[in-house]
């Protein structure tokens, strides 16, 4: 009775009469202790439960939902759920979590914490990081910039990568994410390169198929090579972790691999994918645009201007054409 809120009268008067024909008669006396015991245990129990619920939103990451609450604290029945729904909402009232759009029972952390921009104080300098066919001349990279290079099926996007890392691997600490190659594989591609040997090549590469946010190297002089950034569906979720890199970056560099459709200017997730990163090449076969150029180091905008390649054994790219603006 307590449990479903019943008013405490109305227990006190339920518990005299069941009392009174108890066999034997249970004491009048001890039936507002029993009273009082009853709303105190649960008082304490909603008190405890309403402890867990939050100590399991501050551990949650993203959105989270009532299910999974009553699922991780074990709670069954009818009256806990109905306990657990009051703690939530409190805790929305408190401004810790908030509701998710208009469905019921989705929540998330609110993230209230701020790192305040010391920019008086801030790096201005571009990073000297060299890029193909002059692009490091038109565009700039900082600390902290992500560059997207969303290519066709066999544009060679792999060949564009391995050649940044050629010549950056003497200037930062490279470090290429891998999703397609082996290592014997990778071998081969490197060995096609003639103008150094195999064991000049200074950098680490891993394979690695998602969550690259984790294992980002973090720090200014640390480039990352991300080949590529898978996605079969959900695309919309591109621009997620791209930002998700980019929280992590600290002042390094990463440049994302991303697959794009032919004739597209973006990668899979469509404009929303442009949002992160200062430079976003679309690489189509023998071409590369300029999609987005956000810092330009001349007066001239790159932005939509490409140029015409040749892709040599693989690994060469040859320049067939100055930089130029489409009709």
């Amino acid at each position: 009775m307590a449990k479903n809120r019943i008013p405490k009268q109305v227990i006190e008067n339920t518990l005299e009469i069941l009392a009174i024909n108890c066999d034997p008669p249970f004491p009048q006396n001890e039936v507002t202790i029993k009273v009082q015991s009853a709303l105190k245990r649960l008082s304490e129990n909603k008190k405890a439960l309403s402890q867990e619920v939050r100590e399991f939103v501050l551990s949650s990451n993203g959105i989270f939902t009532s299910s999974e609450i009553h699922s991780g604290l074990q709670l069954s029945s009818r009256q806990e759920k109905k306990n657990t729904s009051l703690a939530l909402g409190r805790l929305v009232d408190e401004g810790l979590i908030e509701r998710v759009g208009k469905r019921n029972g989705h929540f998330r952390l609110v993230d209230k914490d701020l790192q305040e921009m010391d920019f008086l104080n801030a790096e201005t300098r571009t990073v000297p990081i060299w890029l193909p066919f002059g692009l490091d001349a038109m565009v700039e990279i900082m600390a902290g910039n992500i560059i997207l290079v969303a290519g066709e099926p066999n544009a060679g996007k792999t060949a564009l990568l391995l050649n940044i890392i050629q010549h950056n691997m003497r200037k930062f600490q490279v470090h290429y994410f891998n999703s397609e190659m082996g290592g014997s594989e990778l071998r081969k591609r490197l060995s096609n390169f003639d103008d150094i040997s195999l064991s000049d090549w200074a950098f680490r590469a891993y394979e690695r198929t998602d969550n690259f946010a984790d294992v980002i190297a973090q720090g200014y002089g640390k480039l990352n090579i991300i080949d590529f950034l898978e996605l079969y569906d959900n695309f919309y979720e591109v621009n997620g972790k791209l930002a998700e890199i980019h929280k992590k970056l600290n002042g390094a560099i990463a440049v994302v691999a991303l697959q794009k459709n032919p004739g597209a200017d973006t990668g899979l997730g469509g404009q929303r994918t442009l949002e992160k990163p200062r430079l976003a090449l679309a690489l189509s076969p023998n071409k590369i645009k300029i999609v987005k150029g956000k810092n330009w180091k001349t007066s001239t905008n790159p932005n939509g201007k490409v140029i015409r390649f040749k892709l040599v054994n693989g690994c060469k790219l040859i320049r067939v054409s100055d930089w130029y603006l489409e009709n």
